[in-house]
This record gives C-alpha cells, sequence and structure tokens, in this order.
C-alpha cells in the first residue's frame, strides 16, 4: 500500500522518517552531484536530507553510488580512467533503452580520486552544524558507511555483466567488454580492498556495509583474461573471493547486506559471512517498484502486493531469523497498514540488541 495523498516523493519520505519505529535513514546520493567539478564539493542534495533526520534524533546509513554516476570529469584525458558504455535494456518486461557508462574501477586515478571524495564526506560531517545540535552531532549520527565504490546505479557490489541480444536496445555483450579493458578478479579484489580501507581509515569509528547481489554482480573474466562459463545458480565467484577477503580483515565492524529479502531462502554467501564473524542485514526486496516498495512471492514465483499482513510480516520475521541485527525498510509501506508488523518487529529487535537481554 502507498500513501495515496502524498503528493511527491518528498512527503513520501518525509512521512516515513518521522515513523516511531524507525530508526534512521538510509542515505544514498551520486557522486556525480556531489563532486560536479575535481575537488569542489556540493553536498546540498545530501544535507538536505541528513538534516531532516538529525532534527527527528534519527541515525544515519550514507553510501556514495559510483559507477554509472562517476563524475563526468574523471574520463577527461588528464585523469585518464577509461569510460566503458553499454547499451542495456532496464526494463525486462518491456523497452527502456538505456547506456550505462562505467570506469575502470581499478584504474589508480580512480581510486585516488573516489577516496578523496570519501575523505571530504567524513571532513564535511563532522563539521556539519544543524541549528539546535551541537557540532559534531551529525557524524555521531552516522551508524553505516556504504562501500559503494564498485557498482552499477545502486550500492550493490557489482559492474555491467549484460549478455549481448537482439533486441530493440542491441545490449552489449558486457563480458567482451571488459575483457578487452583487461578487466580481471585480482584488479577488482585489489580496488575493492582499497575502497574499503580508504573509507575505514576516513570514518575509523562507524560500521561498513557491502551489498551485494547473489549472482549476475561480475562477468566471468578469469585472471588470464579468459572468459569461462559459471556454475549454474552459484554466487558469483568473485563476490566470493572478496567475501574471504574482507570478512577476516574488517570482522564485526564489516556489515554484509542483501537488497532483496522476502519471505523464503537468502543468499548462504550473506549467512556465510555471519557465522565467520561480520554483521548481517538485509533490505526489504523493491519488487512493487519506487511507488509501492516490498511485496511478497507467491507460486508460481510470482511477485505481487502481499495479500495479508501475515504475509508481509513473514518478510521482517525471515530477516531476524536469518540473523540480521539491520533492515532497510521501503518508504511507500510505512503507512498505517503495515505498522503493526514494523512496530513488532522493530520491538523485538531492540529487545535482542539491549544488553543484558
Amino acid at each position: 500500500m502507498n500513501h495515496p495523498s502524498l503528493k511527491n516523493f518528498d512527503e513520501m519520505y518525509d512521512a516515513a522518517l518521522a515513523a516511531d519505529y524507525i530508526d534512521g535513514a538510509a542515505i544514498s546520493i551520486e557522486w556525480n552531484l556531489v563532486e560536479p567539478t575535481p575537488h569542489v564539493y556540493d553536498w546540498s542534495h545530501l544535507d538536505k536530507w541528513v538534516e531532516k533526520a538529525i532534527l527527528l534524533n534519527k541515525k544515519l546509513s550514507l553510501g556514495i553510488i559510483s559507477g554509472h554516476f562517476a563524475p563526468e570529469w574523471l574520463y577527461d584525458p588528464q585523469i585518464g580512467v577509461p569510460r566503458n558504455n553499454f547499451n542495456y535494456n532496464r526494463n525486462p518486461r518491456g523497452v527502456f533503452c538505456s547506456v550505462l557508462a562505467q570506469p575502470s574501477p581499478w584504474h589508480p586515478a580512480y581510486l585516488r580520486e573516489y577516496g578523496a571524495m570519501i575523505t571530504a564526506l567524513s571532513g564535511h560531517l563532522r563539521d556539519m552544524q544543524v541549528a539546535g545540535r551541537p557540532r559534531g552531532a551529525v557524524y555521531d549520527a552516522v551508524r553505516i558507511v556504504k562501500l559503494s565504490g564498485i557498482n552499477v546505479t545502486t550500492e550493490e557490489l557489482r559492474v555491467a555483466a549484460n549478455k549481448p541480444d537482439d533486441g530493440p536496445c542491441k545490449q552489449s555483450d558486457a563480458t567482451a567488454i571488459w575483457a578487452d579493458a583487461g578487466f580481471t578478479p585480482n584488479r577488482i579484489l585489489s580496488a575493492w580492498m582499497k575502497i574499503a580501507t580508504d573509507t575505514a581509515q576516513a570514518f575509523p569509528d562507524k560500521t561498513l556495509a557491502m551489498d551485494i547481489i547473489h549472482r549476475g554482480a561480475f562477468p566471468s573474466i578469469d585472471d588470464n583474461g579468459q572468459i569461462y562459463t559459471p556454475s549454474h545458480d552459484a554466487p558469483d565467484d568473485l563476490t566470493v573471493m572478496i567475501l574471504h577477503a574482507a570478512v577476516p580483515m574488517f570482522r564485526d565492524r564489516l556489515m554484509v547486506k542483501w537488497n532483496a529479502l522476502w519471505q523464503a531462502k537468502a543468499p548462504q554467501e550473506v549467512l556465510d559471512a555471519g557465522h565467520k564473524g561480520a554483521q548481517i542485514g538485509w533490505q526489504m526486496n523493491g519488487f512493487m517498484g519506487v511507488r509501492e516498495g516490498s511485496g511478497c512471492i507467491y507460486k508460481p514465483f510470482v511477485a505481487r502486493t502481499c495479500e495479508t499482513i501475515d504475509d508481509f510480516r513473514a518478510i521482517l520475521d525471515n530477516g531476524i531469523a536469518k540473523g540480521g541485527n539491520y533492515i532497510e525498510i521501503q518508504a511507500p509501506n510505512v503507512n498505517p497498514h503495515y505498522a503493526p508488523a514494523f512496530e513488532s518487529t522493530h520491538r523485538r529487535m531492540k529487545e535482542a540488541l539491549t544488553p543484558g537481554r
């Protein structure tokens, strides 16, 4: 269900943030918005939402999305980051052709500039002052920083990996494009570790969130530049490789998170990371789109609006049962119809995290 009376998304998110059972705001901003010119920052898009959360005494989860939203100046010859373009159909049920641009994230200039931006973000949050709140209140409210320097259009760890087709969009062979660009698993691993280390240094007392997808995150290219066929329905080899390096390094400071929580199974690689010491986080699915938020899956594996509040509650129950101590929910679902489900889940999670219980 949605808020039919709300005129725009700002009102919808304002209403969601004000709910008693909402502890904070997960804010994602595109890199090209905050740094339109090299080392000249425009934090106004971020500050608007941060200020709303701080005035409501809410916590913050922050991410700066790169990938398709990397600033155009990175590709200037003087900086030299390679640009890779992919024809892509963004609507598998119809036609919505677009061109995704992605930098080569292992390039030294890319890593240098992304790290500089993350350091600047930390400094800005430390200096930012909200009326009626002491200096430092904004930085103190930050609980989670997303590791979102290798992605496409969301915070999730991935690059364009679509297969070619002869449809109206003439979708690109992403694997071939990346192979020509010099993609290798070790280059991606090294780049991710550099991004994670820079972020950990800029935010030394914050949880670092790694949002993953189960498969299809990366092209199947080995370290010799050879293309191979991945195992059917197995997690991405490269995602698992990064997890194997990241979890021992950051342990409970790292949150491994999946952004499609539903009523049933969750990726085993997230659960395994939890067993090895990482935190587990979830985001409720976005099956119903930006205006309706989360839905339920019914046989024969069809997503639609949850038929009952108990079905909806089953998604939240699944997140707790699977070890989650953090659940992001979709703003359109924050309405009176689903409030009882959120209130009971919030209470259970708060009790579980209370020392001595």
